[in-house]
């Protein structure tokens, strides 16, 4: 089987390696590597990459699995099977924004990564604000850009150089790291898959 692991420009989380080690996959090796890579170990293909790069290798088929973070599923992908939800990662999808930025006066602009889930979550509590698509939301704050952000409260507190200090206000979307599949993978390897979903569901339980 060929297994994508988003892990960005960092190692791969050791709570889901744990995860997929108690449910019987080779993931030794992989502890302490940093993407990109490629790995064979024991008959598994493991790619380290981008969450981008895992959820395209499964559109066209050359992955046949992934483990990305639900955050990118939030932005539909229809080459891709949600499988499982590992409960491990956790994190939230806040809006965050500068203070001092923000005037009632001016339509508030939100800077992010994920626009469709911004979208929504806008269209339920009726604002129209401004969404900018960019790929670092905490610098596009802090060159003016945006009065504040949609992303994931893990990377509000990470220490990205330059990034503002911003206040979260709302709570998008809850998120985890998720098992997908390749839509064409899922038929081939229906049985493989039904095996591996079913072993990460036992070990997820009894962790």
């Amino acid at each position: 089987m060929r297994i994508g692991l988003a892990c960005e420009v960092s190692t791969p989380p050791a709570e889901v390696l744990d995860l997929l080690g108690a449910a019987g996959l080779p993931v030794s090796m992989l502890r302490g590597e940093t993407a990109p890579a490629l790995f064979h170990p024991n008959g598994v293909t493991w790619f380290l990459g981008s969450a981008a790069d895992v959820l395209s290798g499964c559109d066209r088929g050359a992955l046949d699995a992934g483990v990305v973070g639900s955050d990118r599923l939030l932005e539909g992908r229809l080459g891709v099977v949600d499988l499982l939800d590992l409960r491990r990662c956790r994190d939230d999808l806040v809006l965050a924004v500068m203070p001092s930025a923000v005037h009632a006066d001016r339509r508030l602009r939100v800077a992010t990564r994920h626009p469709r889930a911004a979208a929504r979550h806008f269209g339920a509590t009726g604002e129209q604000p401004e969404i900018l698509v960019v790929d670092e939301p905490l610098l596009a704050s802090s060159l003016g850009m945006a009065d504040g952000v949609v992303e994931l409260s893990a990377r509000l507190r990470s220490d990205v150089r330059g990034a503002p200090l911003l206040e979260p206000r709302a709570v998008v979307a809850s998120c985890s790291a998720h098992l997908v599949a390749s839509r064409s993978a899922r038929v081939l390897r229906r049985h493989a898959f039904a095996g591996l979903v079913g072993r990460l569901r036992v070990a997820r339980e009894e962790a």
